[in-house]
C-alpha cells in the first residue's frame, strides 16, 4: 500500500472516529440511550462498495477504541455492544457486495445497519440483560436500522457524487 493510501486511510479513520464521538456525545441526552443514526458507518459503506474489506475493518475497530478512549466508554459494555455491532455489519455489508444478483448500495446500507442493531441486540441478551423480553425492541431496531440504512446510503451516494477526490485514491 502506498503511503498517500495509508494518509487517505488515517483521514478515513479520523473522519469516522468524529462522527462516533459527536454523534454519542450528542445522542446521548436523548431519552432514547440507544438510539443512534451511526454516521460514522457511511465511511465503512464507502469502504466496503468499493471492495476495501479489510480497510474497512481497520477503520470500524480504529474509530470505535478511538471513540471509546475520547467519550471515557473505553471500558464500559457499550464499547463491546458498538464494537459487535460494528464488526458483524462490515461482514454483512461486505457479503452482500458479492452476492448474486448484486445488491444496490442501499441494499448493502439496510443490511449493514440491520445486522448492527440485531448484533447489539444479541450480545445485549448474553451478557448484559439475560431475559428475552429484550427481544421486544426487535421490531423497533429493524425499523431503525432501515431508516438509518437509507440515510447513511443517501450520504454516501452523495459524498462519491460530489468529491471526486475520494475516488482518485481508492
Amino acid at each position: 500500500m502506498k503511503t498517500n493510501h495509508f494518509a487517505f486511510l488515517g483521514f478515513l479513520t479520523a473522519t469516522a472516529s468524529v462522527f462516533y464521538i459527536l454523534e454519542n456525545l450528542i445522542l446521548r441526552t436523548l431519552p432514547i440511550p440507544f438510539l443512534r443514526l451511526g454516521l460514522a458507518n457511511i465511511i465503512m459503506l464507502f469502504l466496503v462498495w468499493r471492495r476495501n474489506i479489510w480497510q474497512a475493518y481497520t477503520v470500524t475497530i480504529a474509530k470505535t477504541l478511538i471513540g471509546g478512549i475520547v467519550t471515557l466508554t473505553l471500558m464500559s459494555p457499550a464499547i463491546l455492544l458498538s464494537l459487535t455491532g460494528a464488526v458483524l455489519a462490515v461482514t454483512c455489508m461486505s457479503l452482500g457486495v458479492f452476492v448474486r444478483p448484486r445488491l444496490s448500495l442501499t441494499g448493502i446500507s439496510i443490511l449493514g445497519a440491520i445486522s448492527h442493531n440485531l448484533g447489539q441486540l444479541l450480545i445485549a441478551r448474553q451478557f448484559i440483560i439475560t431475559t428475552d423480553s429484550l427481544f421486544v425492541l426487535t421490531p423497533i431496531l429493524i425499523l431503525l436500522g432501515l431508516f438509518s440504512g437509507v440515510i447513511t446510503a443517501y450520504l454516501c451516494y452523495y459524498t462519491q457524487e460530489r468529491i471526486p477526490a475520494i475516488k482518485a485514491y481508492i
